[in-house]
């Protein structure tokens, strides 16, 4: 029983220690994965369980006026996290974007990529809050499978994204997915404070650039797996491209489902 014991301790130390990167692996709330554990749980249980069975009989909360500082707040973060991806990767020339590695070097604290991945990251636990206002507003059908699943695989990826690869070829990712993000929120706060400018047809258009975005991904990754010379980790290409499939196949799903099955309909 000892020795089981030491092996999983073991384990355990090489996952959250050795493979981890020297730098990121001691930022706040990422040493240990048990934070994230219990956050998503809690999360999950809150929006399938304890929210409904709170709402259940009792009005829908008016949350408008959070909801537009919310949205503000997620343009002006994905805003700053492209814009300032892109411009210490690609731009100044220092990646490639066939092919980058992780710098696992440990003076590279002052490294801005390793800020703009944090900063990604730490907008995926944002993201949440998403479906924390569906609860409240009492539209419990908006917190489908597809919404829930995605959000709770986008913190989870994110976290290990900074933990174990920050930077990298794992950057475009990132870059691609906060200019999603960028014009998505957008939309959302126009809808709020103009409804009268919105139309329905819109939506089409942000699941299509959402599916864009999962092709890009796919494209961008793939490829690291056919190309021997390339230092990015292949575990990581390895374990995001069937994400990455599954996710398309849902969006894809949903779109056909929304917008071509209800209009013949």
């Amino acid at each position: 029983m000892g020795s089981l014991i030491r092996n999983i301790m073991e384990t355990y130390k090489y996952v959250n220690e050795d493979l981890a990167h020297p730098v990121t692996r001691n930022y706040l709330l990422v040493y240990s994965p048990f934070c994230v554990i219990v956050g998503l749980f809690v999360y999950y249980k809150f929006v399938t369980l304890w929210g409904p069975e709170y709402m259940a009989d009792r009005p829908p909360f008016d949350v408008k006026k959070p909801m537009i500082v919310y949205n503000i707040a997620q343009i002006i973060i994905s805003a700053v996290t492209m814009v300032g991806g892109l411009s210490t990767t690609y731009l100044n020339g220092h990646y490639n974007l066939w092919c980058q590695g992780v710098n696992y070097e440990d003076n590279e604290g002052d490294d801005p990529v390793l800020y703009y991945t944090w900063l990604y990251a730490t907008v995926k636990v944002l993201d949440l809050v998403d479906t924390i206002f569906f609860i409240l507003r009492k539209k419990f059908s908006h917190a489908s499978f597809l919404h829930v699943y995605h959000h709770m695989a986008m913190v989870v990826l994110g976290y290990m994204g900074l933990k174990y690869v920050p930077g990298g070829h794992g950057a475009m990712l990132g870059i691609i997915n906060s200019m999603v993000h960028t014009v998505m929120y957008s939309y959302y706060l126009v809808a709020l404070v103009r409804p009268d400018w919105v139309r329905v047809w819109w939506k089409k258009y942000i699941t299509q650039l959402q599916i864009a975005q999962f092709v890009a991904i796919l494209l961008h990754f793939s490829h690291v797996l056919f190309q021997p010379s390339c230092e990015y980790p292949k575990w990581v290409v390895v374990l995001l491209l069937p994400q990455n499939l599954f996710m398309t196949a849902l969006f894809v799903d949903f779109y056909i489902k929304e917008y071509i099955k209800k209009k013949k309909q």
